[in-house]
């Protein structure tokens, strides 16, 4: 099934340190800031330097009271299947395990370098196993900035439809370029 219950559809934002050095301020908050102020896209945005972080607020999205925050945005540093939690490494097999059937009308987003950088088969069993409406992210290495616009975009469109087809449809059409210099993968049912 490849559409939403919904149009509107807030964001649950988990994202990791992006430096070594904590007096950097980088952040997709600023980003999440403007898709709330100009398009009114609700947020929750938490900060994740452990595992355990990670794992404690994916069990809190699960709660009903967050039902309409249906796209899951993971902004870490990433590597092919993993994403990087402080100094540990999630793979895909075990966020699949953690969001076991928990993401029925879900988007899941990896906001991450590399981590959709593997065969389609492993793809398709992380939607399977989490039941996610789509994922998406990059199979290369992003700039942050260019990355988070591109993120931006992709959350407005979002909104805009409830059949993610027609979400891929409309990204091709009018960002290819982009689509093709971030190596954007979006993949669903």
């Amino acid at each position: 099934m490849r559409i939403a219950k919904n149009f509107a559809k807030h964001v649950f934002c988990l994202e990791g340190d992006w430096d070594k050095d904590l007096r950097k301020k980088s952040s997709v908050g600023a980003a999440l800031d403007f898709l709330q102020t100009n398009c009114d896209i609700k947020y929750i945005h938490k900060s994740c330097g452990t595992k355990e972080n990670l794992m404690y607020y994916l069990s809190r999205w699960k709660q009903k009271r967050y039902k309409d925050y249906t796209i899951c945005y993971l902004a870490f540093h990433g590597h092919p299947e993993i994403i990087e939690v402080g100094n540990e490494h999630v793979d895909l097999t075990e966020l699949a395990d953690i969001l076991n059937g928990s993401c029925v009308n879900k988007i899941i987003h990896f906001g991450s370098c590399n981590t959709l950088d593997t065969d389609e088969k492993k793809v398709r069993k992380f939607l399977d196993t989490t039941q996610a409406l789509c994922v998406c992210g990059f199979r290369t290495d992003i700039e942050f900035l260019e990355s988070s616009v591109f993120d931006m975009l992709l959350m407005q469109k979002f909104q805009q439809y409830k059949d993610i087809k027609a979400v891929d449809r409309d990204l091709k059409k009018n960002y290819r370029k982009l689509i093709t210099k971030l190596d954007f993968r979006l993949m669903y049912n």
